[in-house]
């Protein structure tokens, strides 16, 4: 059946506080690999290494989001994504229209872009990049997800998976760039967009997420689906420790 202007339960607020609560205290958010990124001396050869590799993630994400969206029930699920969808593509969603019209030269694809070549990166080498096992495994594990499971677990990986746990994350990432490079505020404007823009994709997610977590078996699948996500983020942090500091690798998990 069809869902739409449902008032979510109280139990299924309390639901996605607690899940939250419990991502801001685990180890993909608070990862080692953070922690050294925004504190240690890095060459621009390391923060290139990690900026090739974490665009492959950037690349894939509203496919993610494209793989769930048509198996969501609720009749205004396309509405409430298009808010998420108009920022990864460069529209205003909304926003004041001094900000400008959509445009792909504002979509996140591309600002990440404007970042590598800020950082001296030849545009011929954007799609040259050896993959790391890890950043294989990441994307190919929420390729699946997304496409393959429940769309609650869907719901839960992009969500509190992605958006909601995103800002803190960047956090670290960007007292790196600033501590170790000269880069303007618009050079990195992808990281500090993230900052502000995903505090409201979370909450978009969340009015989907409220509305079905009001069973065990729906709460369930929603935390499994946000475990997961940060279970593969762990692993691609892994990697760039090895790959930007030279760290031990880390086996991927399976499932």
């Amino acid at each position: 059946m069809e869902q739409v202007s449902v008032s979510p339960s109280s139990q299924a607020l309390v639901f996605i506080r607690e899940l939250e609560r419990e991502i801001m205290a685990c180890e993909a958010v608070r990862h080692p690999f953070l922690a050294r990124f925004a504190s240690e001396p890095l060459t621009i050869e390391q923060i290139r290494a990690f900026g090739l590799q974490h665009y492959q993630l950037v690349k894939v994400f509203t496919t993610y989001m494209t793989n769930v969206l048509p198996k969501i029930p609720d009749r205004d699920a396309a509405t409430l994504f298009r808010h998420v969808f108009d920022d990864e593509f460069g529209a205003v969603s909304g926003r004041d229209a001094s900000v400008g019209q959509a445009t792909i030269f504002r979509s996140h694809v591309h600002l990440y872009r404007d970042f590598l070549s800020a950082l001296g990166v030849r545009e011929e080498e954007w799609g040259r990049v050896r993959l790391l096992p890890e950043t294989e495994t990441y994307i190919r594990s929420h390729l699946a997800l997304t496409r393959d499971s429940d769309f609650r677990v869907g719901l839960g990986a992009v969500g509190p998976g992605h958006e909601f746990s995103i800002p803190t994350m960047f956090q670290s990432l960007i007292a790196g760039l600033r501590r170790n490079t000269t880069l303007t505020d618009e050079q990195m404007c992808y990281f500090t967009l993230h900052v502000v823009e995903d505090v409201e994709h979370a909450e978009v997610f969340n009015a989907l997420i409220a509305r079905h977590a009001d069973t065990d078996q729906g709460r369930e699948l929603i935390r499994d689906g946000a475990m997961r996500s940060l279970k593969w983020r762990t692993v691609f942090w892994d990697g760039l420790t090895r790959a930007v500091f030279g760290g031990r690798p880390v086996s991927a998990p399976q499932g």
